[in-house]
């Protein structure tokens, strides 16, 4: 990254071009980063040299997303460098997330959206629509669970309070239930993910009934 004279950080900015649809993006001579070059389409972009930016912008359509020969082009590069899928028209965003991307943003947006999501992938954020991060968590809770988890460790006690989980009970809820405190419900909780190795509560529930065979 690169600073101006105020000492702002700006990213150093790599675009993908488009054969069929044109420029990656009309205004970006209005975005605040470091536009460093513009390769003319997936093509021809070198994984090794595109290593120097902050972050690829690259042209696609929700079509080619979905297509084998231009998902196989794209895990060359997102592999290479974070990159931001451009879009007409926004749609797409999940299979853009399934490939690797690491942003997500429609043709039409201003240039200060374009500039904010272009800074929190260069900090290592991933920037997709609110609606596509909810239709991905929602789709991981149902994700197949790995041999490692299990709920045979589970205590009799924390068996108790992952049916309480199952049935949408808080905490303080669980705490009421069994009539002890708050902290020590939370305690069980914490423990609970520990001996099945899962990392949420959805998936605790999960690896729970699977072992029950529900």
């Amino acid at each position: 990254m690169s600073t101006t004279e105020s000492g702002a950080t700006l990213s150093r900015v790599g675009v993908v071009g488009h054969g069929e649809i044109g420029a990656t993006y009309d205004r970006l001579e209005e975005c605040s980063f470091d536009l460093m070059a513009v390769v003319p389409t997936i093509d021809h972009v070198n994984p090794t040299f595109v290593r120097e930016y902050d972050v690829m912008l690259v042209a696609c359509t929700s079509t080619e997303l979905e297509d084998v020969t231009f998902q196989t082009k794209a895990l060359r590069l997102v592999r290479a460098v974070a990159a931001i899928a451009v879009v007409p028209g926004g749609a797409g965003a999940p299979a853009a997330a399934r490939i690797g991307f690491r942003g997500f943003v429609a043709r039409e947006v201003g240039p200060d959206a374009l500039t904010r999501t272009v800074r929190a992938v260069a900090n290592g954020e991933v920037a997709f629509p609110r609606a596509t991060l909810a239709v991905l968590l929602q789709k991981m809770s149902f994700l197949p669970l790995s041999g490692s988890q299990s709920a045979d460790s589970l205590t009799p006690r924390q068996r108790q309070i992952v049916s309480l989980i199952a049935q949408g009970a808080t905490d303080r809820q669980i705490a009421a239930q069994l009539e002890i405190s708050e902290s020590t419900a939370h305690k069980h909780v914490q423990n609970a993910l520990r001996r099945s190795r899962t990392k949420t509560r959805s998936q605790l529930v999960a690896v729970a009934q699977q072992g029950a065979g529900a």
